[in-house]
């Protein structure tokens, strides 16, 4: 989708952090932007700002957990501006716990999120965008969906499928016209950690005080850098949007050895196709 000027972006989480550098980035290039947030006077402050620039802009509460908010937000979206181009599954949430710490309600809390927001915007969504034959979809994964460790087991694990669904949705929907990138950002300066305690519904809330170390955030870069990349993938039909190149030693290690498995297995079994012939 290489012109935006005028197209429609929707983009969840865009209260703060990088959904808010998104719609920056958007509105500055021309697109209506539809600022969406589980905080309504975040997602108020945003699409007023965005508004006094100039922009079209609208703000909905939404909550990604819940597909009838995520149905509402599309209804609204197509109401005021008449469809949708863009669509940022971009809302997300952080916790830090072991493992064999973790109470089910902190899984639940973020797969609610992290995974089952991205699951209910494809499905609110998609279809639209197909019929339309043009759009793309953005879905927020993170650098935690490629590598992983302790003690964000249960955030990467969120993000790996994350990862998994964007690179399977790609494949599925190639030749119709519609794009899909996945955003696997690094250290990026926003709340998410503060945001990530204070959003938490009390259903899904274990009460526990797992005392992990959070990420420096602080020391991360600009969402709105971050936005501007979103948008060069977008108009370029990029797949994968990495941000940081200092994870990719990591990342290789990763790969380098699941091929080294590879190569043992051939060498202690044999070579098999995926037939086992």
């Amino acid at each position: 989708m290489q012109e935006l000027t005028g197209k429609v972006a929707v983009i969840t989480g865009a209260g703060s952090g990088i959904g808010e550098g998104i719609a920056r980035a958007a509105a500055d290039a021309g697109m209506k932007v539809v600022v969406a947030d589980i905080d309504p006077g975040s997602a108020q402050a945003v699409a007023g700002e965005l508004a006094s620039r100039g922009a079209r802009s609208l703000a909905v509460h939404v909550d990604v957990a819940d597909l009838a908010s995520v149905t509402a937000l599309r209804d609204a979206a197509v109401a005021h501006f008449g469809a949708v181009h863009l669509l940022c599954n971009n809302a997300g949430v952080w916790l830090g716990a072991l493992m064999q710490k973790a109470d089910i309600k902190d899984w639940q809390y973020l797969i609610n999120v992290n995974l089952y927001g991205v699951i209910h915007g494809v499905k609110t969504f998609l279809p639209l965008l197909l019929e339309q034959g043009e759009g793309h979809i953005v879905n927020t994964a993170s650098v935690g969906g490629l590598i992983s460790g302790p003690p964000e087991g249960l955030y990467t694990t969120t993000k790996f499928a994350v990862v998994g669904l964007s690179e399977a949705l790609l494949l599925e929907v190639a030749g119709q016209g519609v794009g899909v990138s996945v955003l696997c950002p690094g250290l990026t300066n926003t709340n998410l950690i503060t945001r990530s305690f204070a959003v938490r519904p009390e259903s899904v809330d274990s009460g526990i005080d797992h005392q992990q170390p959070a990420p420096d955030v602080a020391s991360g870069i600009s969402p709105l850098v971050m936005g501007l990349q979103v948008l060069d993938a977008v108009r370029e039909g990029g797949f994968y949007i990495i941000t940081h190149d200092d994870y990719r030693d990591i990342i290789r290690m990763r790969h380098d050895g699941i091929l080294a498995a590879l190569d043992a297995h051939a060498a202690r079994y044999g070579s098999t196709s995926a037939t086992g012939k």
